[in-house]
């Protein structure tokens, strides 16, 4: 990314929204979940000036994100141990609260989200990532499939497993993990089929939980270039702000690898 100002990030990803009372001055961020430091580094280089706050109950996470922040000569982001669900004790809001790939794995993700909007400033911003029941389809299958053969989470375990996937002919849903790049790390692999804990949704129970913490949806955020939203624009002209949920959730039912990763989108939190 080029470096902007949130305000400047926000209006370029949903130039439809209405975004009146957007706060131009330097963003402060607060990374939830942060693990070994992606999205807190990126966030650190995408939002110019921006003050970023980065929270893990790892400390090996923390300590190996601490060292990439380092050897990156990035100044402005602050390293912690926390608990989401602690986070009051802070006593601070943020512009924009984080969580990618955090959530899903809580006991209970909507008490995570619950929590983190409420360190959100009045007009601030939050960007959330969640599973996607039908974009996850084919890591489901594969953890049938590791349950059937009974691999175990074990270096060998997962070596074992891969080889049997990459060995495994005639099943387009194995064969597309092996697209995913996670497939071929240990540590990768483990988080993407092994993880002991993972809630998956769909859009009418993403839109519910937005409704009942009193956020408004702003769109979702693809690493595509534009691809993803053209392809809806297409489909849906009349949704102007692209911003229609139910309208999602009939576009991902006849795409069903449209949210493959993740759903990542950007909700607002009302003055």
């Amino acid at each position: 990314f080029d470096a902007a100002p949130l305000a400047a990030v926000v209006r370029e990803i949903f130039p439809a929204a209405d975004l009146a009372r957007v706060n131009d001055s330097p963003a402060s961020i607060l990374v939830a979940g942060c693990g070994t430091g992606q999205n807190a580094i990126i966030a650190a280089r995408r939002f110019a000036d921006a003050n970023v706050l980065a929270v893990d109950l790892s400390r090996a996470s923390l300590g190996y994100a601490m060292r990439k922040t380092r050897e990156l000569a990035i100044r402005n982001i602050d390293y912690r141990q926390a608990d989401i669900l602690a986070l009051g004790s802070l006593g601070k809001r943020f512009d924009l609260v984080e969580a990618s790939g955090v959530l899903h794995h809580m006991a209970d993700p909507f008490a995570g989200w619950s929590a983190l909007a409420k360190r959100v400033k009045p007009d601030g911003f939050m960007r959330i990532g969640l599973y996607s029941e039908r974009g996850r389809r084919a890591i489901v299958h594969a953890r049938e499939f590791i349950a059937r053969h009974g691999f175990k989470p074990t270096p060998s375990g997962i070596r074992r497993c891969r080889a049997a996937i990459l060995a495994a002919k005639g099943d387009e849903l194995l064969a597309s993990v092996t697209r995913n790049e996670d497939f071929y790390s240990l540590s990768g692999c483990r988080d993407l089929l092994f993880h002991v804990q993972e809630h998956r949704f769909q859009l009418p129970q993403i839109a519910a939980m937005i409704d009942r913490l009193g956020l408004r949806f702003l769109g979702f955020e693809f690493p595509d270039s534009g691809i993803s939203a053209a392809r809806y624009r297409a489909r849906f002209p009349e949704d102007l702000a692209l911003a229609d949920l139910g309208k999602w959730d009939r576009y991902e039912e006849e795409n069903p690898s449209a949210f493959a990763r993740m759903y990542q989108f950007w909700v607002r939190v009302p003055a």
